[in-house]
């Protein structure tokens, strides 16, 4: 026995993985919660909507185009020359250089 004296007693060792580990997982979570919301703030802005314009249908498609920019800045003018389509029984051809104008102006993704 006196040959067992150099077995020293169980001591508690100070182990700090487990609190890196959960550090490395929050940070992860942290930096895939960034990447959405600058994903989903990307796709905000940069998302586009494709309007069917039947330019044979001019009330139709000055309905539509109201529609569109009613809400829009320096719309009045346009509006007013959009009114000659509505409110008719007989149309008369839509105009391709107001489309195109509108269009133009408005930034309006479409597909004819």
């Amino acid at each position: 026995m006196d040959k067992l004296k150099d077995i020293k007693p169980i001591v508690e060792v100070n182990d700090t993985s487990f609190y890196l580990f959960l550090g490395v997982i929050i940070l992860c979570l942290v930096v895939v919660a960034f990447l959405v919301w600058i994903g989903y703030k990307w796709y905000q802005k940069n998302k586009t909507i494709k309007y069917n314009f039947d330019l044979s249908n001019s009330k139709q498609t000055a309905y539509k185009l109201i529609e569109i920019i009613r809400d829009k800045e320096d719309s009045k003018e346009y509006i007013d020359k959009l009114h000659n389509y509505t409110y008719k029984k007989e149309v008369p051809p839509f105009d391709k250089t107001l489309f195109d104008e509108i269009v133009k102006k408005y930034k309006i993704n479409y597909k004819i």
